[in-house]
């Protein structure tokens, strides 16, 4: 941190103590921690989550977005939500067999339309102490900041690592669109997001 100007560690000092505070509050969990279901687990219910917001992934970008769990524990977790049919694991017969992608099934889709409820009831909790315009310039800095610290690498990184195929294409263009948010931030309506915390 030697390198850095008095400005950016006066900034940096702010930005922990802001972090510090938050936790205080209880806010800094994330709103996908422990997502309830009577038989899935948490980590399970978070797969079915990212797959319902990103479509179509790569085996090892879903085991990036469930926090870079180890390959064997997302193998077995993945056989228990391809057993319970809310998952299909599909296999590339263009390139390399050895790639594998995962869908949601419909039974799925409708397990995580469930949970992304929750998510946006705990992300209208964090929201709506702030006033709407409040809110909007809230939205817009994390717009910018989520920009700034690397969406479009992330996007190039998606379409070189897997082989070219519009799934992947059309994610990699999604996710380098100036300010387009990541889809914990985008997909949530105004209105839902008042009504279910309401």
């Amino acid at each position: 941190m030697s390198e850095l100007s008095m400005e950016v560690r006066v900034q940096v000092a702010r930005l922990r103590n802001l972090i510090i505070d938050m936790a205080r509050c209880g806010s800094l969990n994330s709103p996908l921690s422990s997502l309830p279901h009577p038989e899935l687990d948490p980590m399970e219910v978070q797969a079915l989550w990212w797959l319902k917001a990103e479509s179509l992934l790569p085996v090892n970008v879903l085991a990036d977005r469930l926090g870079g769990i180890a390959m064997p524990r997302l193998s077995r977790l993945l056989d228990r939500l391809e057993d319970a049919q809310l998952v299909r694991r599909e296999r590339s017969v263009r390139h390399d067999r050895r790639r594998v992608r995962v869908r949601l099934t419909e039974q799925g889709r409708a397990l995580a339309e469930q949970a992304d409820s929750v998510v946006q009831e705990r992300m209208a909790k964090l929201l709506l102490p702030l006033g709407g315009e409040q809110r909007s310039e809230l939205m817009d800095m994390l717009e910018k900041w989520v920009e700034a610290i690397g969406c479009r690498n992330r996007a190039e990184e998606l379409a070189t690592a897997e082989e070219p195929d519009t799934d992947a294409a059309e994610t990699a263009v999604a996710e380098a669109r100036p300010h387009a948010p990541r889809p914990m931030l985008a997909r949530a309506e105004p209105s839902a997001i008042t009504a279910n915390a309401a």
